[in-house]
Protein backbone atom coordinates (compact mmCIF):
# COMPACT_ATOMS: atom_id res chain seq x y z
CA UNK A 1 0.00 0.00 0.00
CA UNK A 2 2.92 2.49 0.94
CA UNK A 3 4.46 1.77 -2.06
CA UNK A 4 1.23 2.53 -3.90
CA UNK A 5 0.99 5.47 -2.40
CA UNK A 6 4.26 7.08 -3.01
CA UNK A 7 4.50 5.63 -6.92
CA UNK A 8 1.10 7.72 -7.60
CA UNK A 9 2.96 10.71 -5.97
CA UNK A 10 5.89 10.55 -7.92
CA UNK A 11 4.14 10.31 -10.92
CA UNK A 12 1.93 12.86 -10.49
CA UNK A 13 4.72 15.24 -9.40
CA UNK A 14 6.39 14.43 -12.69
CA UNK A 15 3.30 15.14 -14.91
CA UNK A 16 2.94 18.50 -12.89
CA UNK A 17 -0.45 17.42 -11.68
CA UNK A 18 0.11 18.41 -8.69
CA UNK A 19 -4.01 19.20 -7.34
CA UNK A 20 -4.27 15.16 -7.39
CA UNK A 21 -2.05 14.97 -4.63
CA UNK A 22 -4.82 15.76 -1.85
CA UNK A 23 -5.08 13.47 1.00
CA UNK A 24 -8.82 12.98 -0.26
CA UNK A 25 -8.32 12.44 -3.77
CA UNK A 26 -5.53 10.14 -3.05
CA UNK A 27 -7.64 8.06 -0.91
CA UNK A 28 -10.42 7.79 -3.54
CA UNK A 29 -8.37 7.34 -6.46
CA UNK A 30 -6.22 4.17 -4.59
CA UNK A 31 -9.58 3.10 -2.65
CA UNK A 32 -7.63 4.18 0.91
CA UNK A 33 -9.15 6.13 3.91
CA UNK A 34 -8.54 9.50 3.95
CA UNK A 35 -7.28 9.24 7.64
CA UNK A 36 -4.80 6.33 6.67
CA UNK A 37 -3.34 8.79 3.51
CA UNK A 38 -3.17 11.64 5.26
CA UNK A 39 -0.73 10.11 8.22
CA UNK A 40 1.04 7.98 5.64
CA UNK A 41 1.53 11.00 3.27
CA UNK A 42 2.64 13.39 6.86
CA UNK A 43 5.15 10.47 7.28
CA UNK A 44 6.74 10.56 4.14
CA UNK A 45 6.80 14.16 5.08
CA UNK A 46 8.35 14.11 8.07
CA UNK A 47 11.25 12.06 6.80
CA UNK A 48 12.26 14.56 3.71
CA UNK A 49 10.81 12.44 1.49
CA UNK A 50 8.21 15.01 0.77
CA UNK A 51 7.45 18.69 -0.39
CA UNK A 52 4.17 19.93 1.87
CA UNK A 53 2.30 22.22 0.34
CA UNK A 54 0.36 24.27 3.32
CA UNK A 55 -2.70 25.30 0.61
CA UNK A 56 -6.34 24.29 0.98
CA UNK A 57 -6.36 21.04 0.31
CA UNK A 58 -2.70 20.30 1.48
CA UNK A 59 -0.89 18.97 -1.22
CA UNK A 60 2.30 16.71 -1.08
CA UNK A 61 5.06 16.75 -4.17
CA UNK A 62 7.64 14.12 -4.47
CA UNK A 63 10.94 16.27 -3.24
CA UNK A 64 13.69 13.97 -5.15
CA UNK A 65 11.01 15.07 -7.98
CA UNK A 66 11.43 18.36 -7.97
CA UNK A 67 14.87 18.76 -7.36
CA UNK A 68 16.03 16.93 -10.30
CA UNK A 69 13.15 18.86 -12.76
CA UNK A 70 14.56 22.52 -11.12
CA UNK A 71 18.33 20.86 -10.98
CA UNK A 72 18.20 22.39 -7.21
CA UNK A 73 18.49 20.88 -3.25
CA UNK A 74 15.13 22.46 -1.58
CA UNK A 75 16.68 23.60 1.83
CA UNK A 76 12.77 23.52 3.33
CA UNK A 77 10.22 21.43 2.91
CA UNK A 78 7.07 22.72 3.31
CA UNK A 79 5.64 25.96 1.31
CA UNK A 80 2.63 27.95 1.56
CA UNK A 81 1.25 27.43 -2.31
CA UNK A 82 2.34 26.27 -5.54
CA UNK A 83 2.90 29.64 -6.16
CA UNK A 84 5.41 30.18 -3.66
CA UNK A 85 7.62 27.09 -4.41
CA UNK A 86 7.73 28.18 -8.27
CA UNK A 87 8.96 31.14 -6.88
CA UNK A 88 11.53 30.00 -4.62
CA UNK A 89 12.49 27.69 -8.06
CA UNK A 90 12.21 30.24 -10.88
CA UNK A 91 15.39 32.58 -9.49
CA UNK A 92 18.26 30.83 -11.14
CA UNK A 93 15.87 30.62 -14.08
CA UNK A 94 15.33 33.98 -15.13
CA UNK A 95 17.69 34.95 -18.26
CA UNK A 96 19.86 38.37 -18.09
CA UNK A 97 18.63 41.44 -17.08
CA UNK A 98 15.00 39.30 -15.60
CA UNK A 99 17.43 38.28 -12.79
CA UNK A 100 18.20 41.81 -11.40
CA UNK A 101 16.13 43.12 -8.70
CA UNK A 102 14.06 46.31 -10.21
CA UNK A 103 14.79 45.25 -13.32
CA UNK A 104 10.91 46.52 -13.71
CA UNK A 105 11.41 49.16 -11.38
CA UNK A 106 14.20 51.42 -10.39
CA UNK A 107 16.35 49.72 -12.56
CA UNK A 108 13.86 50.17 -16.09
CA UNK A 109 14.93 52.86 -17.48
CA UNK A 110 19.02 51.36 -16.89
CA UNK A 111 17.86 48.12 -18.62
CA UNK A 112 16.05 49.16 -21.34
CA UNK A 113 19.55 51.76 -22.50
CA UNK A 114 21.44 48.57 -22.06
CA UNK A 115 19.76 46.64 -24.02
CA UNK A 116 19.87 49.64 -26.26
CA UNK A 117 23.67 49.87 -25.99
CA UNK A 118 24.38 46.65 -27.45
CA UNK A 119 21.78 46.31 -30.10
CA UNK A 120 22.96 49.40 -31.82
CA UNK A 121 24.05 48.37 -34.78
CA UNK A 122 26.87 46.82 -36.25
CA UNK A 123 29.11 46.95 -32.88
CA UNK A 124 26.74 48.27 -30.56
CA UNK A 125 28.08 51.72 -28.67
CA UNK A 126 30.71 52.26 -26.09
CA UNK A 127 28.90 51.83 -22.45
CA UNK A 128 30.19 53.64 -19.03
CA UNK A 129 28.27 52.37 -15.48
CA UNK A 130 28.83 54.94 -12.69
CA UNK A 131 27.77 55.14 -9.38
CA UNK A 132 28.30 53.98 -5.83
CA UNK A 133 30.30 51.32 -4.67
CA UNK A 134 28.43 47.99 -4.61
CA UNK A 135 25.27 49.52 -6.67
CA UNK A 136 25.88 45.92 -8.92
CA UNK A 137 27.88 47.65 -11.90
CA UNK A 138 29.80 44.57 -12.56
CA UNK A 139 26.61 42.17 -12.24
CA UNK A 140 25.00 44.55 -14.67
CA UNK A 141 28.10 44.42 -17.50
CA UNK A 142 27.53 40.50 -17.27
CA UNK A 143 23.93 40.78 -17.47
CA UNK A 144 24.33 43.23 -20.92
CA UNK A 145 26.88 40.18 -21.87
CA UNK A 146 23.92 37.38 -21.45
CA UNK A 147 21.90 39.21 -23.03
CA UNK A 148 23.86 39.91 -26.42
CA UNK A 149 23.99 35.45 -26.24
CA UNK A 150 20.15 35.51 -25.75
CA UNK A 151 19.22 37.83 -28.48
CA UNK A 152 21.77 36.56 -30.58
CA UNK A 153 23.20 39.76 -30.98
CA UNK A 154 26.96 37.72 -29.74
CA UNK A 155 28.06 34.46 -30.77
CA UNK A 156 27.50 31.60 -28.47
CA UNK A 157 31.49 31.23 -27.82
CA UNK A 158 31.74 35.06 -27.47
CA UNK A 159 33.69 35.97 -24.29
CA UNK A 160 33.15 38.13 -21.71
CA UNK A 161 36.63 39.88 -20.38
CA UNK A 162 36.49 41.29 -16.86
CA UNK A 163 39.82 43.59 -16.32
CA UNK A 164 39.79 45.29 -12.93
CA UNK A 165 42.07 48.52 -13.81
CA UNK A 166 42.80 49.22 -9.99
CA UNK A 167 44.96 46.03 -9.98
CA UNK A 168 47.14 48.05 -12.18
CA UNK A 169 47.47 51.56 -11.01
CA UNK A 170 50.81 51.67 -10.00
CA UNK A 171 51.59 49.35 -12.89
CA UNK A 172 50.33 51.21 -16.65
CA UNK A 173 52.18 49.25 -18.66
CA UNK A 174 51.65 46.16 -17.33
CA UNK A 175 48.08 46.63 -18.06
CA UNK A 176 48.53 47.97 -22.02
CA UNK A 177 50.69 44.84 -22.15
CA UNK A 178 47.74 42.66 -21.42
CA UNK A 179 45.11 44.56 -23.01
CA UNK A 180 46.64 45.33 -25.84
CA UNK A 181 49.38 42.40 -26.42
CA UNK A 182 52.87 41.87 -27.02
CA UNK A 183 55.36 40.07 -29.14
CA UNK A 184 58.51 38.18 -27.41
CA UNK A 185 61.25 39.65 -26.04
CA UNK A 186 59.33 43.46 -26.43
CA UNK A 187 60.47 43.70 -22.82
CA UNK A 188 61.89 42.32 -19.86
CA UNK A 189 59.87 38.99 -18.88
CA UNK A 190 58.07 39.13 -22.40
CA UNK A 191 59.28 35.32 -22.63
CA UNK A 192 56.54 34.41 -24.90
CA UNK A 193 54.10 35.85 -27.25
CA UNK A 194 51.49 37.10 -25.77
CA UNK A 195 47.93 38.45 -28.05
CA UNK A 196 46.42 40.71 -25.31
CA UNK A 197 42.92 40.56 -23.81
CA UNK A 198 41.01 42.69 -26.66
CA UNK A 199 41.92 39.84 -29.01
CA UNK A 200 40.45 37.47 -26.38
CA UNK A 201 37.58 39.63 -26.53
CA UNK A 202 36.80 39.66 -30.15
CA UNK A 203 33.33 39.56 -31.11
CA UNK A 204 32.23 39.35 -27.24
CA UNK A 205 32.30 42.40 -24.45
CA UNK A 206 35.37 43.48 -23.06
CA UNK A 207 34.69 44.86 -19.55
CA UNK A 208 37.02 47.65 -17.99
CA UNK A 209 36.10 47.81 -13.89
CA UNK A 210 37.68 51.01 -11.98
CA UNK A 211 38.45 52.89 -15.55
CA UNK A 212 39.48 55.47 -13.40
CA UNK A 213 42.42 54.06 -12.61
CA UNK A 214 43.45 54.09 -15.70
CA UNK A 215 46.95 56.52 -16.50
CA UNK A 216 46.25 59.24 -19.39
CA UNK A 217 48.96 57.50 -22.05
CA UNK A 218 46.62 54.40 -21.54
CA UNK A 219 43.15 56.22 -21.70
CA UNK A 220 45.21 57.53 -24.82
CA UNK A 221 45.71 54.47 -26.46
CA UNK A 222 42.61 53.24 -25.63
CA UNK A 223 40.31 55.63 -27.06
CA UNK A 224 42.86 55.35 -30.24
CA UNK A 225 41.59 52.13 -30.85
CA UNK A 226 37.89 52.88 -30.30
CA UNK A 227 38.55 55.13 -33.33
CA UNK A 228 38.54 52.66 -35.87
CA UNK A 229 39.17 49.50 -34.21
CA UNK A 230 42.73 49.16 -34.87
CA UNK A 231 45.60 48.58 -32.70
CA UNK A 232 49.44 47.69 -32.48
CA UNK A 233 51.16 44.79 -30.20
CA UNK A 234 53.55 46.04 -28.26
CA UNK A 235 57.24 45.19 -29.64
CA UNK A 236 55.60 44.96 -33.25
CA UNK A 237 55.93 48.29 -35.90
CA UNK A 238 54.80 45.94 -38.87
CA UNK A 239 51.57 44.66 -38.43
CA UNK A 240 48.65 46.47 -37.77
CA UNK A 241 45.33 44.05 -35.67
CA UNK A 242 42.15 44.91 -35.70
CA UNK A 243 39.25 43.83 -33.23
CA UNK A 244 35.43 43.67 -32.45
CA UNK A 245 34.27 43.94 -28.83
CA UNK A 246 31.54 45.93 -27.15
CA UNK A 247 33.34 48.36 -24.82
CA UNK A 248 31.97 48.50 -21.23
CA UNK A 249 33.24 50.71 -18.51
CA UNK A 250 32.41 51.39 -15.11
CA UNK A 251 33.76 53.56 -12.16
CA UNK A 252 33.05 54.98 -8.57
CA UNK A 253 33.94 58.52 -9.50
CA UNK A 254 32.89 61.61 -11.05
CA UNK A 255 32.95 60.82 -14.87
CA UNK A 256 33.97 63.98 -15.87
CA UNK A 257 36.43 64.54 -13.15
CA UNK A 258 38.45 61.33 -13.32
CA UNK A 259 38.21 60.65 -17.23
CA UNK A 260 39.85 62.34 -20.55
CA UNK A 261 37.81 64.37 -22.27
CA UNK A 262 38.72 63.28 -25.34
CA UNK A 263 37.73 59.32 -23.97
CA UNK A 264 34.70 60.39 -22.37
CA UNK A 265 33.22 61.87 -25.63
CA UNK A 266 33.87 58.34 -26.99
CA UNK A 267 31.78 56.56 -24.70
CA UNK A 268 28.08 58.20 -25.99
CA UNK A 269 26.09 55.77 -23.54
CA UNK A 270 26.69 56.93 -19.62
CA UNK A 271 24.10 54.99 -17.06
CA UNK A 272 23.85 56.10 -13.93
CA UNK A 273 23.21 53.14 -11.35
CA UNK A 274 21.22 54.31 -8.38
CA UNK A 275 22.13 53.32 -4.19
CA UNK A 276 20.50 51.23 -2.34
CA UNK A 277 18.79 53.85 -0.45
CA UNK A 278 17.51 55.57 -3.70
CA UNK A 279 15.68 52.31 -4.65
CA UNK A 280 12.92 52.54 -2.04
CA UNK A 281 12.36 50.34 0.48
CA UNK A 282 10.20 47.58 -1.64
CA UNK A 283 13.09 46.67 -3.72
CA UNK A 284 15.06 46.51 -0.59
CA UNK A 285 12.80 44.40 1.16
CA UNK A 286 12.60 41.99 -1.85
CA UNK A 287 16.72 41.81 -1.51
CA UNK A 288 16.82 41.09 2.05
CA UNK A 289 14.58 38.03 1.40
CA UNK A 290 16.02 37.09 -2.28
CA UNK A 291 19.78 37.28 -0.22
CA UNK A 292 18.31 34.94 2.26
CA UNK A 293 16.67 32.19 0.19
CA UNK A 294 19.68 32.55 -1.88
CA UNK A 295 22.12 31.59 1.14
CA UNK A 296 19.26 29.39 2.64
CA UNK A 297 20.09 27.01 -0.51
CA UNK A 298 23.65 27.60 -0.11
CA UNK A 299 23.94 26.19 2.88
CA UNK A 300 20.55 23.94 2.34
CA UNK A 301 19.01 25.18 5.96
CA UNK A 302 16.11 26.83 6.33
CA UNK A 303 16.83 30.53 7.56
CA UNK A 304 14.30 32.52 9.98
CA UNK A 305 15.07 36.15 11.66
CA UNK A 306 13.07 37.75 13.77
CA UNK A 307 10.58 40.45 12.78
CA UNK A 308 13.51 43.00 14.68
CA UNK A 309 16.00 41.77 12.86
CA UNK A 310 13.96 42.17 9.46
CA UNK A 311 13.08 46.13 10.66
CA UNK A 312 17.28 46.97 11.79
CA UNK A 313 18.35 45.38 8.29
CA UNK A 314 15.59 47.20 6.24
CA UNK A 315 16.09 50.43 8.22
CA UNK A 316 19.96 50.17 7.94
CA UNK A 317 21.83 52.34 5.10
CA UNK A 318 24.44 50.15 3.67
CA UNK A 319 27.88 52.76 2.69
CA UNK A 320 28.25 49.11 0.43
CA UNK A 321 24.86 49.13 -0.90
CA UNK A 322 23.61 45.59 -2.34
CA UNK A 323 27.02 44.84 -2.37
Amino acid sequence: METKLSEYIKENTISGEYEKNSALIVGKVLGFSRNWVSQNLNDYYNTGALIKINSRPVLFLDKEVISKQYNTSLPKNIFGSIEELMEFLEVEDKKDFQALNGYDGSLRGVVETCKASISYPPNGLPTLLYGQTGTGKSLIARKIYEYGINQGILKKDAEFVHVNCSEYANNPELLTAYLFGYKKGAFTGADHANPGLIHQADGGVLFLDEVHCLKPECQEKLFLFMDNGSYRQIGDNENVYHSNVFLVFATTEDPKKALLKTLLRRIPIQIHIPSLEQRGLKEKADLIVYLLEYESKQIQKEIRISSLAYQTLLNTVFEVNVG
